[in-house]
């Protein structure tokens, strides 16, 4: 017994050594490339927030974001990427995507043994992406308009005779729709999606649209709208809060690496820190969830998230047909 435990000692010492001089090689030769070039979706303030540790710890990085939405980000890459101009080293967007980028050999995998520690669903074991922050989906609804006792208990409620006429789905929701489908199987799901369309629907684009909308009374329910947005506009006073019902369909934010990196040292310095237990509290400064829930904000202890499964990505083009058939007539 006290061998196999001095085994275990050793073993973890190694990798520990290990990990420490690969982190030490890194940074030599992260010097000696200086910059750092990262795209993502995430505003612009919420990153720079994030980073203010990581700059004090390699202050020798210019570090240089460029933001843009999901959609015009994923075609500036592959773009960028087709004329072999793709100046970006790392890249942080939701891990659907990152499916697409991996698909095409764009990806460079880095795997940590603080990556090995993540849950399944948070951090691909190949070290393709690691989740940065989460963001999780919920039924919001007007305060004013809906008392807390008389807020729909579940999805199934939604259909209701009640909400019809006083609901409102992203126009675009493609993703969200997805996971949900995937969760309560094709033909229930379906099912669900017609019967919700038939309550007379308020196609928005944006959430922060429908929130500020929701929020205005011009409806009383939004299908699906992210937790962490709902509670910032209730910080700021806005009439809003959100039910707590299963599923709560959870967009994981990820980081990942391209294959083409200019800078491939401070690359992996960079999702070092995302993966370290630093690095995921320094999330909370962006105002969202971190990937791994032992840092989660009060306001998520004891819900149930659904992570998205990234491999949905395979089927997007057949899913979001559906989707503009069902709810866009």
């Amino acid at each position: 017994m006290r061998f196999a435990c001095f085994v275990v000692i050793s073993l973890l010492l190694h990798f520990w050594s290990w990990e420490a001089w690969a982190q030490e090689e890194l940074i030599a030769q992260a010097k000696k490339e200086q910059d750092l070039v990262i795209y993502g979706t995430a505003q612009a303030h919420q990153v720079q927030n994030y980073l203010k540790n990581f700059r004090k710890q390699y202050p020798f990085l210019q570090i240089k974001y460029s933001r843009a939405t999901g959609e015009t980000l994923t075609s500036k890459i592959l773009a960028e990427s087709s004329g072999g101009q793709l100046s970006a080293d790392i890249v942080i967007i939701n891990n659907y995507t990152h499916r697409i980028f991996m698909k095409r050999n764009m990806l460079a995998p880095h795997v940590t043994l603080a990556v090995k520690g993540f849950p399944r669903g948070l951090a691909d074991p190949e070290g393709y992406w690691i989740g940065l922050y989460l963001v999780p989906y919920a039924i919001e609804y007007n305060t004013k308009m809906v008392a807390k006792n008389d807020a729909p208990k579940s999805y199934e409620d939604l259909l209701h005779p009640r909400w019809k006429g006083q609901m409102s789905l992203e126009k675009e929701e493609y993703l969200v729709t997805q996971a949900h489908a995937q969760y309560l199987g094709k033909e229930r799901a379906s099912d669900w999606f017609r019967k919700l369309a038939r309550q007379d629907l308020a196609l928005v684009k944006g959430h922060s649209q429908q929130t500020v909308l929701l929020s205005a009374g011009e409806f009383s329910l939004v299908v699906y709208n992210d937790i962490a947005r709902t509670e910032e506009y209730k910080r700021k006073g806005a009439p809003v809060s959100w039910v707590d019902a299963e599923p709560h369909i959870t967009v994981v934010v990820a980081a990942g690496m391209f294959k083409s990196s200019r800078h491939p040292n401070a690359a992996k310095l960079f999702l070092n820190f995302v993966a370290s237990d630093e690095g995921q509290k320094e999330v909370l400064a962006m105002d969202k969830p971190p990937a791994l829930s032992k840092f989660s904000p009060d306001y998520l202890k004891g819900v149930r998230l659904y992570p998205v499964d990234w491999t949905l990505s395979d089927s997007y083009e057949e899913h979001n047909k559906l989707f503009r058939e069902i709810f866009w007539k």
